[in-house]
């Protein structure tokens, strides 16, 4: 059974397990840089926030403890652009945020760089990470599940999938902005 997607405001309400509604979220995050461009076109994520109820979590309800297990993390396999779920936080607002970016079989994002370090673990497939703004897919560094990258900010850089679907988690402090620059050539 998967967590029904919901939208929040990223802080825990914990006078009950269920999340307060903000519809300006989506907004908010594609602001803050969440959409991204992947071969030649415009990508718009897909942003659904995933909060467990207390269907789906061990945790004692009002105990402030989240948990959301991977089977909750529900991926459209029919859409080919960059998805995301946002398990903790919101990148737009201050404090901590945690991430899920789904990149589809060749999948990328365009040269950019963040305004403040983010650090990303790769949870499924082989992520490939360029540290210039070539946008060269064959000049990347091929990362598998269980590797590590710290994005320092203002490091222009671009990721993604050459071959098969790649899942990255991505923490960081907010707010952040995601800064797109141009490929050089």
């Amino acid at each position: 059974m998967s967590i029904e997607p919901t939208e929040t405001n990223g802080a825990a309400d914990r006078s009950s397990d269920r999340p307060r509604p903000l519809r300006a979220l989506k907004s908010t995050l594609l602001r803050a840089g969440v959409a991204t461009i992947g071969a030649g076109a415009v990508i718009v994520v897909a942003l659904i926030v995933l909060m467990p109820s207390e269907n789906h979590s061990a945790a004692e309800p009002g105990s402030g403890f989240v948990i959301v297990q991977a089977e909750d993390i529900v991926w459209d396999e029919s859409n080919d652009g960059l998805q995301a779920r946002i398990l903790h936080g919101n990148p737009a607002e201050e404090g901590l945020y945690i991430m899920r970016v789904r990149f589809p079989d060749g999948g990328s994002s365009s040269p950019h760089y963040h305004t403040r370090d983010r650090f990303i673990t790769v949870i499924e497939g082989v992520w490939h990470a360029g540290t210039d703004a070539s946008h060269d897919m064959t000049r990347t560094t091929p990362i598998p599940a269980g590797g590590f990258m710290m994005h320092p900010a203002g490091a222009v850089h671009y990721d993604g999938s050459r071959g098969g679907p790649v899942v990255v988690e991505i923490r960081g402090i907010g707010p952040v902005e995601t800064v797109r620059v141009e490929p050089e050539r």
